[in-house]
């Protein structure tokens, strides 16, 4: 009877090892392999009026930035971000360029002339 016993709460404990632990088919074929997951960082500007030009990858944008604007960009590789700022008073500007894994990339507070363009480039690293 203690045999029994002994061998049906062995039994019991296999089978409900066997129910928790998953059954998955390994498979060298990973269906996300192929999949290029975007990355966005941030653009922040602060001025009163002022105009935005920036280079992502090989797009060009332009943004109208009235009072401060937090401008996001995408991307999915290494590359050089250009930024051009234009003001058409005279006014102190700050730029803050934060990548996806909120490392700060830029901080700077420039006084800029009317007319004089302010132009910038920032390494952004995937990694």
């Amino acid at each position: 009877m203690y045999v029994m016993n002994t061998l049906r709460i062995t039994t019991l404990i296999f089978c409900l090892c066997l129910l928790f632990t998953g059954c998955k088919k390994d498979s060298g074929y990973d269906s996300l392999s192929n999949v290029v997951f975007s990355k966005d960082g941030v653009i922040r500007v602060e001025c009163s009026d002022c105009l935005l030009k920036y280079t992502v990858l090989q797009d060009n944008y332009a943004v109208d930035v009235k009072n401060s604007s937090d401008i996001k960009f995408s991307y999915v590789s290494d590359f050089e971000l250009k930024t051009t700022i234009n003001s058409a008073k005279p006014q102190t500007i700050r730029l803050v360029v934060i990548d996806s894994y909120g490392r700060l990339i830029s901080n700077q507070l420039t006084a800029i002339d009317p007319g004089a363009p302010k132009t910038d480039s920032f390494k952004i690293k995937i990694q």
